[in-house]
């Protein structure tokens, strides 16, 4: 990876961890959160969106990209919508590390399927950065066993998982779609492009499934909450945005995945100071394997 990647990825790894906790803080649900959250970007992107259609010709997007997107944003819906609820169960400290640490190895595994090959030092690191991450949420090492981890709120946190995968590599796919079949934009016009779209996609998502299960009372809890919900939205597409540059700057997206795990360290750190959360030894030495995986998987 580039410098230049890696410092954009760390820095949006600081974003990701601001709205986690704002996320956790917040009085609104996982519905009425992500509705707003992914609505509040695509609002702000939305004559972008016009400009860069004008510029590639709407009937230039084919149905080879659409469904990528769609796929891509169901993902995205269901890890937002996943992360709160876990959040509703668990503190940020032992939710969000667990969240970060499972798609790191079903990315690498998912990006194999795809026909991306990984060194055997990063398969290394993203393993002892995995285990450093489910250290995370333990305070003592007697709790290492399955039964620590047997319940509700780890269950949300592993579906939130499945739908960072989810998204990651079909970002990753349909970003090279467009740079590829597509001409006029430049790679960082394509990225923000993108993440507008993405961002329609998802609050698209959550609207229709909230209107099928006629569950208006969400929509209704948005409104009550979209202050908070907004400025959340806001960090993540900063975060999102600079990802999505990174990974058109990076051949294999499991190497972005994995640096973004350094989010755990802030994320870790900012609840211990914004939310009060309690410091434990073996969440240091799950940080220091966290790091020491890293540098493994990248040096």
């Amino acid at each position: 990876m580039s410098i230049i990647a890696i410092v954009l990825v760390v820095f949006s790894a600081l974003l990701h961890a601001g709205w986690n906790v704002l996320g956790k803080s917040g009085s609104g649900s996982g519905y009425s959160f992500a509705l707003v959250a992914s609505l509040t970007p695509f609002i702000l992107l939305s004559p972008y969106l016009v400009w860069c259609l004008s510029v590639i010709g709407i009937t230039n997007i084919t149905a080879d990209f659409l469904w990528l997107l769609v796929f891509s944003c169901i993902g995205q819906a269901i890890y937002l919508v996943s992360v709160i609820k876990a959040y509703d169960h668990g503190d940020v400290g032992m939710m969000y590390p667990i969240v970060r640490a499972l798609p790191v190895l079903m990315v690498g595994i998912g990006t194999l399927i795809v026909g991306q090959a990984l060194s055997g030092n990063a398969w290394l690191g993203f393993s002892i950065l995995t285990i450093g991450c489910l250290l995370v949420p333990l305070t003592t090492l007697r709790e290492l066993k399955l039964s620590a981890y047997a319940n509700i709120g780890v269950l949300w946190a592993v579906i939130a998982a499945m739908g960072t995968t989810l998204y990651s590599i079909l970002d990753k796919e349909a970003l090279n779609w467009l740079v590829l079949e597509t001409s006029g934009l430049s790679s960082q016009q394509i990225a923000i492009f993108y993440l507008g779209m993405q961002f329609l996609g998802t609050s698209s998502v959550l609207l229709c499934w909230l209107i099928l299960t006629n569950n208006k009372s969400e929509i209704v809890n948005a409104k009550r909450h979209w202050k908070g919900s907004s400025i959340a939205g806001i960090m993540m597409g900063l975060t999102y945005g600079i990802v999505l540059y990174s990974m058109t700057l990076v051949e294999n997206v499991s190497y972005i995945v994995a640096l973004r795990q350094v989010s755990i360290v802030f994320g870790l750190a900012l609840g211990i100071t914004v939310l009060n959360e309690r410091w434990f030894l073996v969440r240091g030495l799950g940080v220091s394997l966290v790091v020491t995986g890293l540098v493994v998987a990248l040096v």
